[in-house]
């Protein structure tokens, strides 16, 4: 009598260069704890640093860039999770109005990944164009909340003086911090291949 022979199972390795959607890749167990170690540095740095960082009034938005970056290189899950968390813990920490940074931060990570999926990110001009597109948009849907929340300011000053200056530090930032956030998570983790064992 024949035994049975095993059927073959497809595996999944992640594979350099290769797009696939985000999610696929086998992870290794401590890959989230590196993401909330970013995640808590990113907000520590915003909290302490990047206050003293002004450029025309404006400060960079350094969490921003982090999240961005992140959703580039796992897409938009990943984007919008990590805008989420990123958001929350911000708004905890400058005990600020809650969940109005895990919005925004959530839409800008998960259309940020969802961009990625279509651009060649080898590139270093696809972050920078994300992140200033971003915090533009960012910046000004804050600027609107606060306006609906009761505290006016012109529009003018909030363009000149906020937006644009915070979108330039931010897309200046980008390029160096993409590369370390990449090195940090071992990589492009969008790809993975179907393969035989």
């Amino acid at each position: 009598m024949l035994s049975p022979t095993p059927s073959k199972r497809p595996r999944i390795l992640p594979v350099k260069g290769k797009t696939a959607s985000p999610g696929t890749a086998s992870e290794s167990p401590l890959y989230a704890l590196r993401v909330f170690a970013l995640i808590i540095l990113g907000v520590i740095i915003q909290t302490t640093v990047a206050p003293y960082l002004t450029v025309l009034g404006a400060k960079p938005d350094s969490t921003l860039v982090l999240v961005i970056c992140i959703a580039l290189i796992r897409g938009p899950v990943w984007g919008a999770v990590v805008g989420f968390c990123t958001g929350l813990l911000l708004d905890v920490a400058l005990m600020q109005t809650m969940g109005i940074s895990s919005f925004l931060y959530t839409l800008a990570g998960y259309t940020g990944g969802r961009y990625a999926e279509g651009v060649d990110i080898e590139s270093w001009i696809p972050p920078m164009v994300t992140v200033f597109i971003a915090s533009i948009v960012v910046q000004f849907v804050h600027a609107v909340i606060m306006f609906l929340l009761g505290i006016e300011a012109s529009v003018s000053f909030v363009l000149i003086r906020v937006v644009l200056p915070t979108a330039v530090l931010g897309a200046l930032l980008a390029a160096p911090m993409f590369i370390l956030t990449r090195w940090w998570l071992g990589g492009d983790r969008r790809g993975a291949l179907f393969v035989e064992q």
